[in-house]
């Protein structure tokens, strides 16, 4: 009996394989610490709208740009370097690095004398979380086996309900705290700043303070390596292979970012819009929504994405071999069914009780979705693919989620009080689009899962 063998008989005593779980599951949760300061840096200005406009005089237009271009144009394109990055280099300090980007550039949002010197620092915001997620993926899919992928991604993605209702809730808390027309803060070093510049200070700066956290984390051994013809691995891959890779492959690559970008599609119109419907149908205080909304987005929310990765695993054990996929199906059906009905309750209770139902199938296919690209992506490969994935995902998400739902309620109706029906439209239609991408791209899935079988 070897020493290995000895050590999983002993009592008390932990064998590789738990030690290896437990350093994977360690990475996880400071990712996901990580991930839930990403979005309450990203989302902390929708609260500061009045605040901003007033004291910088700007337009809702500029506004709009601070909130979506600002952030995700620059978000999206450096992604696809930095993943590049984060394929030949140390991903921990990549991922250090954009962390202490984005949360100093978040606190220097507080110093925006002006509208531009605001806008350059929402850029520095997405440029550094852009180095996050890419990385991120990529190593959780080297700490896990195939059928704990599931819930390691799942709790990784916890982040995003997590950080969007932190947002709305706590920094909900701070601006009453600190709001008020002229009420200043005098802060060390800096002096006298108002109110808004003080909340993008409190919430950015902590960050700087995370990158230690990375230090006590192990950087997984790089599995799933790409070899050449005669057996050997490579090292570095250059960028015109990846770029055949994902030529070659992209019977499977293109439908499916399609169908996830439908998804987010789906969901940044009703993320955008819902609440606003909410109180145009039933006269329901924006305040109150956003309460409710909080809330269930950390609560429902969350378990619904915990829920998607179990099940995913559960499907895996039992030689699903394209469960992500399934995983990703099923969220679009349930998507398109519970969202499209909180406007149309017959009264106020039962809207917001069914917007809290329908946030635990909402966000399902945040975790799924990339894992099945990393799944299916040469290790010295998967932050770039990663990075493109996310670039298509958020551009046509962003791009056109938030803007479909006004405009078919503004040119097509003619009517702003009718704006349900263009959150409806939008629903039904993405998520259509998004289920029948994924069904049928179930099987060529299981193909890509066959090809990795020589991979290192």
């Amino acid at each position: 009996m070897n020493n290995q063998q000895t050590a999983a008989l002993a009592p008390g005593v932990e064998t590789d394989a738990e030690r290896s779980e437990r350093h994977g599951w360690y990475l996880v949760f400071t990712l996901l610490l990580f991930y839930i300061f990403s979005f309450i840096d990203r989302q902390i200005i929708s609260l500061l709208v009045e605040p901003i406009k007033r004291d910088l005089q700007v337009s809702d237009t500029q506004i709009g740009l601070l909130q979506g271009l600002a952030f995700a144009l620059f978000y999206t394109a450096f992604g696809i370097p930095i993943g590049r990055l984060a394929d030949r280099m140390n991903r921990k300090t990549i991922i250090g690095a954009g962390v202490v980007i984005w949360s100093l550039m978040a606190a220097l949002c507080g110093m925006a004398k002006n509208f531009w010197q605001l806008f350059l620092a929402r850029v520095g915001v997405g440029v550094g979380e852009a180095a996050l997620s890419p990385a991120a993926y990529s190593m959780i899919t080297d700490a896990f086996p195939r059928q704990k992928l599931g819930r390691a991604f799942s709790v990784y993605n916890m982040g995003i309900p997590i950080g969007s209702g932190i947002a709305l809730l706590v920094g909900g808390l701070i601006v009453v705290a600190v709001s008020g027309a002229g009420k200043t803060f005098t802060l060390p070093l800096l002096g006298e700043v108002r109110a808004w510049q003080f909340v993008f200070i409190v919430t950015g700066a902590p960050g700087l303070l995370l990158p230690f956290l990375l230090f006590t984390v192990r950087e997984p051994p790089r599995r799933g390596l790409m070899k050449t013809a005669d057996n050997k691995v490579l090292d570095r891959v250059p960028l015109i292979e990846v770029i055949r890779f994902m030529a070659k492959n992209g019977h499977f690559y293109r439908p499916h970012f399609l169908a996830m970008a439908m998804m987010a599609c789906l969901g940044y119109a009703v993320g955008a819009w819902l609440p606003t419907v909410m109180a145009r149908t039933y006269g329901i205080q924006p305040g109150l929504v956003g309460q409710v909304l909080g809330i269930s987005t950390m609560t429902m929310n969350t378990v619904g994405v915990f829920v998607a990765g179990r099940i995913c695993d559960r499907l895996t054990t039992k030689g699903h071999t394209d469960a992500p996929i399934w995983v990703c199906f099923g969220t679009a059906v349930a998507v398109v069914i519970t969202s499209a009905l909180p406007a149309f309750m017959p009264t106020a209770t039962l809207g917001l009780a069914m917007m809290c139902i329908a946030g635990f199938p909402f966000h399902g296919y945040v975790a799924m979705g990339p894992m099945a690209v990393n799944q299916v992506t040469p290790n010295q490969m998967r932050a770039q693919v990663s990075a493109v994935y996310l670039f298509t995902v958020n551009l046509i998400g962003l791009g056109l989620g938030p803007y479909l739902v006004p405009m078919i309620s503004d040119y097509i109706l003619r009517d702003p009080m009718q704006i349900r029906w263009g959150l409806l439209i939008v629903v039904l239609t993405s998520g259509v689009i998004a289920a029948a991408l994924l069904w049928r791209v179930r099987p060529i899935y299981r193909q890509q899962v066959a090809q990795t079988a020589h991979w290192q």
